[in-house]
């Protein structure tokens, strides 16, 4: 077990004292003062991030844009060597339709490698940039084209053809082509329109929950485009209000709250020589029912004769997917049923460059395992296996039989990276052996595999080391160190924080929960100290990891050194990597079983001889706000908890948003109870007067919405309770900008020092 004084006491701590002479105890400097300024407003501990970049094809090569006073250029790195080399010199990007140097952002080569597509002068659509302007350059002519006029409007996910001869890209929810031989732009959709037909792009919640923004593909011989078509008209606005001017300012947007109706979706297949469009019945487009309801992926596959559209289809509550590809008519190759929910995500299947199999992620075993599969949808072999979780996939060395894999083997509280033997000769493909673990420091690694398998990137992080960036050859030798943080390491070392402690603790029906602890520096156990727990505690996440904690962390080793409290996690039931069934278990209930284990958590707290049972308190953010009122105010909460800060916190699943929510929760039609035993809204007059409760919110935000914490205000006052509230006007989910995290931590912590 890890101890507060085994903070930076290592390695770099032993090698600072036998490298200086020891002072006169007269004479030894204090540490210094951790302040809130530091950690939420300067850049003192930041650190330094790896320039990182885009593998090239093969070799420990990356390429990344470099970023000059009046230029941008896009540089080849060897890590192994350091050589680099301009592939592009931005001061020869001269657009002539803007008169100036446009700066690169975004780049893509074509398949030849004589042009590149470049893009720039970006602005952000919700999450992120993706609406901007692209040019090609022409390497060996050294030319710069815009692929449109910029008076038309934005552009978004422009790709070359194969043969490079065209560009398509969206506008305006619209799809377009330019022929880049005569410069001639051609509308592949019209219907495109605000509140309506979107095409080749995604409305707020596919984006959110899904993480789906470009929506279209070239297929492989460049003849056809496959592209989402998505209808929101049945869908309802939701309004913000920008409040900061003279006159109210009204953003709306369509945003699917739990229960209502979500956009029509479909995929059409655009055959350009012909310009006529092909729409695959997928039975989800003004279907009515929620049979089908959600298209999550596309892209092409191979076949014996050439390609064909593949889709990922849901069900309305995401618990039985059909990994389909369409020739003529609709075939089903991968039918997955769970009793829960299915998470899709990008490496939940991967093709294979033999183009006869693909890998298969799945958890009908009960741990997420992958699988190798013939591209007709027969089971070729599982490749992993155990009462442990797969977290990525890196890829599969075909000539050797390698496959590449993150895992949480050793423990859940850990990431590292494994491979494993396959037979990728035959059939059979039986596993050769055992899983061989790669990575060996313990803590988190961070793999990013090179484009030929043959070398990785370790980005390693403990929760008593920030993160180290490494080069690797793929069997794990240690080539150079890339970025070794030694500033902020030797800053840490300087402050002697106290070290998070991992225990187990019991939840409320005894499962043993995964935990931390910090404790002041001066810690002693013959005291009574309050107590804080930071709390996420959402389906698949962990705030218990042996991992770098950031901004986070600082800010809990300041409450304990400056404030003298102590400050612990705990990973409900219902949080990741320990198995399909230990995840699941809130479904349908979000939120119960979630605030009694960390009531219970607390309790087991309380009755240490060094905490103060009558002083504890819960903090946390988004889910975490929401678990903070629900432990403020569900079960024993009123009993347990002193204080609560709740920032950014759902207070009722009816308002957020159908793909997340429902994923977890299914219909409020079909599962009333549950949403109303779920939110905090339920148990408002439940707030005792002994209680402290801070809620803190961003009128901006899109995600969770204001709207939540404004009914959660009525609901309090209605039932006469006092409570404290901070709004961030203008601010979106992530309350940040200027001093203003500099704002809301001072808030917090001045409300926990005046009530815990």
């Amino acid at each position: 077990m890890m101890t507060n004084r085994t903070l930076f006491r290592s390695s770099w701590l032993l090698v600072a004292v036998l490298l200086m002479p020891a002072p006169a105890p007269a004479q030894q400097a204090s540490k210094p003062e951790l302040t809130l300024q530091d950690i939420h407003f300067s850049r003192k501990f930041s650190g330094q991030g790896f320039q990182g970049g885009r593998w090239a094809g093969e070799g420990p090569v990356v390429w990344y844009i470099e970023r000059d006073k009046g230029a941008t250029h896009l540089v080849s790195y060897n890590l192994e060597t350091d050589a680099r080399a301009r592939l592009i010199d931005g001061t020869k990007l001269d657009a002539s339709d803007v008169g100036r140097l446009i700066r690169i952002e975004n780049y893509a080569y074509s398949e030849d490698g004589t042009k590149a597509l470049l893009y720039t002068d970006s602005e952000r659509v919700w999450r992120q940039n993706t609406k901007g302007y692209y040019y090609v350059y022409d390497l060996k002519k050294e030319t710069l084209t815009p692929i449109a006029d910029r008076d038309k409007g934005f552009q978004m996910f422009a790709k070359f053809n194969p043969a490079a001869d065209k560009v398509a890209f969206v506008r305006d929810r619209n799809l377009f082509v330019v022929d880049l031989v005569t410069m001639t732009e051609t509308a592949l959709t019209d219907d495109g329109s605000d509140g309506a037909i979107i095409n080749g792009t995604f409305d707020w919640v596919y984006e959110e929950e899904f993480g789906l923004r470009d929506g279209f593909r070239w297929s492989p011989d460049g003849q056809k485009i496959a592209f989402f078509k998505l209808d929101e008209s049945g869908t309802r606005d939701f309004f913000m209000t920008e409040l900061r001017g003279q006159y109210p300012e009204p953003v709306s947007f369509r945003y699917p709250k739990a229960g209502e109706v979500n956009s029509e979706v479909q995929v059409g297949v655009i055959d350009l020589k012909t310009g006529g469009t092909e729409f695959i019945d997928t039975d989800t487009w003004n279907e009515g029912g929620d049979t089908y309801e959600y298209l999550a992926r596309m892209d092409w596959m191979p076949t014996p004769d050439g390609h064909r559209p593949w889709i990922f289809r849901l069900n309305r509550d995401q618990n039985d997917l059909d990994f389909i590809s369409y020739d003529d008519s609709v075939q089903v190759l991968i039918n997955e049923k769970e009793a829960t929910w299915i998470n899709v995500e990008d490496d939940k299947l991967t093709f294979l460059d033999d183009g006869k199999h693909f890998v298969w992620q799945s958890e009908t075993s009960g741990y997420n395992h992958l699988y190798l599969h013939k591209n007709n949808g027969d089971l070729v072999t599982p490749i992993t296996s155990g009462q442990w979780d797969v977290t990525a996939f890196h890829g599969i060395d075909e000539e050797t039989g390698t496959a590449y894999f993150t895992a949480a083997i050793d423990s859940p509280l850990e990431r590292h990276l494994y491979s494993i033997q396959i037979d990728m000769q035959t059939d059979a493909g039986a596993t050769a052996s055992p899983p061989v673990k790669i990575t060996q420091a313990p803590g988190t690694h961070t793999i990013n595999m090179s484009s030929d398998l043959r070398y990785y990137i370790d980005t390693y992080s403990s929760v008593t080391t920030p993160p180290v960036v490494s080069l690797h050859s793929a069997d794990g030798r240690k080539i150079k160190t890339l970025e070794g943080n030694e500033k902020l390491i030797d800053t840490l070392v300087e402050y002697e924080l106290p070290a998070p402690e991992f225990m187990t603790v019991p939840g409320a029906d005894g499962t043993p929960l995964n935990a931390w602890m910090i404790k002041p520096s001066d810690f002693d156990s013959n005291k009574e100290y309050p107590l804080l727990m930071y709390v996420y505690g959402g389906p698949g996440s962990q705030t218990v990891r042996n991992n770098w904690g950031g901004s986070r962390y600082l800010w809990h080793a300041y409450l304990a050194e400056e404030l003298g409290v102590v400050v612990a996690s705990v990973d409900n039931r219902g949080t990741g990597a320990r198995g399909k069934a230990f995840k699941s278990v809130t479904y349908k209930n979000l939120g119960q079983l979630e605030a009694e284990d960390q009531i219970a958590a607390a309790q087991h707290f309380g009755q240490m001889p060094y905490i103060d049972a009558g002083r504890m308190g819960i903090w946390g953010w988004s889910y975490g706000g929401y678990m903070t009122l629900m432990g403020m105010l569900y079960g024993d909460g009123p009993d347990t908890f002193k204080l609560g800060v709740s920032v950014a916190p759902v207070t009722d699943w009816r308002l957020y948003d159908t793909i997340y929510t429902e994923r977890y929760m299914s219909t409020p039609q079909k599962n009333e109870a549950g949403y109303k035993k779920g939110a905090p809204l339920t148990y408002a007059d439940r707030l005792q007067d002994h209680q402290k409760l801070l809620i803190i919110h961003g009128d901006f935000d899109d995600n969770v919405h204001f709207q939540n914490t404004v009914q959660m205000v009525d609901a309090l006052q209605r039932a006469n309770k006092q409570f404290g509230m901070m709004m961030y006007p203008g601010r979106n989910h992530g309350i940040f900008g200027g001093s203003t995290r500099l704002n809301l931590f001072k808030k917090a912590t001045e409300y926990i020092k005046a009530h815990l």
